[in-house]
């Protein structure tokens, strides 16, 4: 698959999303997915104008991140999408320019704990759980006010909104109400927590509707890079 070509088509469907929606197309990032992709293709995205990129298993983070760190001259900005564990947070702080799956305190006592150690803050999303699969992580939804307000003791981190992975739909409809239960909950919570503007959701088969439904953040793989190699 020409990855050029794949984040043109992604780019473009995502202003068309965003026109539907009467959003600037320009409200929305768009962060490439290298899970299972091979460092050539994300030189290639790099080349291709996508500086954003995402990775969901910290190991691969730090690899791919000094690969490409030596291979281009672009600022490239990672996030991590992935799930989280209390040791892969000291590969992470620090390293990334954003963390979407926050959904523990003892992951975020981790998490303060370098950061203080560092001086700096941490960028974060709680991930919310939205659609009850006991396979993937984030915090219940009756339970994410309770969650944002254990996490104002942490002075290091700094939440700037929620993510969530809905189910799998063949119909990329199927998941619409899931990313609209998102919006209302940040929405609901915005007067008491200013501070979250972001509503990361949204992949490769539904991203559309994440941006109809006011997805500020999508994360693209396969639509961009092909099938994965793993």
């Amino acid at each position: 698959m020409d990855v050029a070509g794949g984040l043109r088509s992604v780019k473009e469907r995502i202003g068309e999303a965003a026109a539907r929606a009467g959003r600037p197309a320009g409200d929305i990032k768009l962060v490439a997915v290298t899970k299972g992709v091979e460092p050539g293709r994300i030189v290639e995205a790099v080349k291709a104008g996508q500086l954003t990129f995402g990775e969901n298993y910290a190991q691969e983070f730090r690899l791919k991140k000094e690969l490409i760190g030596r291979t281009v001259d672009e600022n490239v900005e990672w996030h991590f999408i992935g799930r989280l564990q209390r040791n892969k947070v000291k590969y992470l702080v620090g390293e990334v320019g954003l963390i979407h799956s926050l959904d523990s305190l003892s992951v975020a006592r981790e998490i303060e704990k370098k950061a203080s150690a560092m001086e700096i803050r941490v960028p974060a999303l709680i991930e919310v759980d939205t659609g009850g699969e006991e396979t993937k992580g984030g915090v219940k939804k009756e339970e994410v006010e309770g969650f944002l307000g254990s996490l104002g003791e942490f002075r290091s981190i700094e939440v700037r909104g929620l993510m969530t992975m809905p189910p799998y739909f063949d119909d990329p409809g199927g998941a619409r109400r899931y990313f609209a239960a998102l919006r209302e909950l940040r929405d609901k919570l915005g007067a008491a927590y200013p501070g979250l503007k972001e509503l990361s959701m949204g992949m490769s088969g539904d991203f559309e509707a994440a941006i109809e439904e006011g997805a500020t953040i999508v994360r693209v793989g396969s639509a961009i890079f092909g099938p994965r190699l793993q």
